[in-house]
């Protein structure tokens, strides 16, 4: 229809704020915990990962659920270590932000809480020295806080997760906001009660009806918790999923982790295995141990949470939310400079060079980006297909390629 490819550019370039609210965050982050150096490689990760080039430019929520996931961890991280009101408010906004964009951050209801458990542990005193020169510790980082402050900060924690819920209903209008478990109609076999996998489409139940479960009210909006179910019905119900040159019925476990291998460039892995290396051999890299599991255990969470699901695997976008923590906990590879470190200086540089060239060697065609160990895009197919390659962006090329020889008319069109 006309007016419609404005409509879209003008939809994509509303996803354009999101991938910078994700760089700002992964600069903040990192050069808090781990210096300015850290805080420019964070960021420069970020902003050439191909993968997340590749699904910023598209409407779909995954690189929004990063970036403001990532958001909403950096603002709960600061209130860790200076739990007041104001910061409170701050981390709630951010967790109902988060939670607006992708189910998948409904897990940071149950992180966060643990996170926080972890913090409130004593430690001893000689921890911080842990911590590098970068940093900006906080009051009481030393050790656990005094009792009589647990309650506040209790207290404060109910906030942000009320606040996040709050602004989740909010979000929806709160229509059907805390219906009954029991009235819903789910359509996933998990919901639904049933043990085989419906082959009925029309088909509707619910698992919690006679149970004393059903008078629960759902502390969510209607419609979150039927996406939740229609989400959960694919992974129920599988699809064909393709991997490595192999079809099955269904997916796999390491799926993501393969995936990444592939689409993420071997610069970044080097990285990636200097923080390691530094994390578990060298001194002054890393941050306090409560930092660091603030900081990795969304990412853990998420990749976990999506692993899990094999009923069919389709699409390495659905671990994208983790990205950001990574690059931020790669980003102390930057301490090497600090800490005058020449030789893994130098490693971290050139790898860091790698990462960048190889990214930019397929631009503008970020989505098809698969690294030199994968064979380059040229060989993609051989290991993964569907959004991990092409979602049309490309026919666009294809016709521009057409108007310019028309002798190659009439011409057939082979398209997944």
């Amino acid at each position: 229809p006309e007016g419609a490819y404005q409509a879209f550019v003008l939809a994509r370039w509303a996803c354009i704020p999101f991938s910078l609210v994700g760089a700002w965050v992964c600069f903040r982050w990192a050069r808090d915990l781990y210096g300015s150096g850290a805080g420019l490689l964070a960021m420069t990760l970020w902003c050439f990962c191909p993968n997340v080039i590749g699904h910023g430019q598209l409407i779909t929520p995954d690189v929004g659920a990063a970036s403001l996931g990532a958001l909403a961890g950096y603002v709960f991280w600061r209130w860790l270590r200076a739990p007041d009101w104001g910061s409170a408010f701050l981390a709630g906004l951010g967790l109902g932000l988060a939670e607006l964009t992708k189910f998948t951050w409904i897990v940071l209801f149950l992180v966060w809480p643990i996170v926080w458990l972890i913090w409130r542990q004593p430690r001893p005193r000689t921890d911080v020295a842990g911590i590098p020169t970068g940093a900006a510790p906080a009051t009481g980082e030393s050790s656990a806080p005094p009792a009589r402050t647990r309650p506040r900060e209790a207290m404060q924690l109910a906030v942000i997760l009320f606040l996040g819920l709050y602004l989740t209903n909010a979000g929806y209008g709160f229509e059907g906001s805390f219906k009954r478990l029991d009235d819903f109609d789910f359509v996933s076999p998990t919901l639904m009660g049933t043990a085989s996998q419906e082959q009925d489409f029309q088909a509707t139940g619910n698992r919690f009806r006679g149970t004393w479960a059903g008078a629960i009210p759902a502390p969510l909006p209607a419609n979150y918790v039927l996406g939740i179910d229609l989400q959960k019905l694919d992974f129920d119900r599988g699809k064909w999923s393709y991997l490595g040159g192999q079809w099955r019925f269904g997916g796999w476990w390491l799926y993501y982790l393969y995936a990444m291998a592939v689409k993420v460039p071997l610069g970044t892995w080097l990285l990636a295995c200097l923080a390691i290396a530094a994390t578990l051999f060298a001194r002054g890299y890393s941050a306090s141990p409560r930092d660091e599991i603030t900081l990795l255990a969304p990412a853990i969470a998420v990749l976990g949470v999506v692993s899990a699901e094999t009923g069919f695997s389709h699409h390495m976008r659905y671990v994208l939310p983790a990205f950001p923590f990574v690059f931020i906990w790669i980003s102390k590879a930057a301490r090497a400079f600090d800490l005058r470190h020449r030789g893994t200086a130098v490693f971290a540089t050139m790898a860091f060079a790698w990462s960048v060239a190889s990214s930019l060697s397929v631009f503008p065609h970020n989505l098809a980006y698969f690294n030199e160990l994968a064979g380059g895009p040229a060989n993609g197919h051989a290991h993964l297909l569907d959004s991990n390659i092409d979602w049309g962006q490309d026919l666009f090329f294809l016709k521009r390629w057409l108007d310019v020889h028309p002798e190659a008319r009439p011409i057939g069109l082979a398209y997944f």
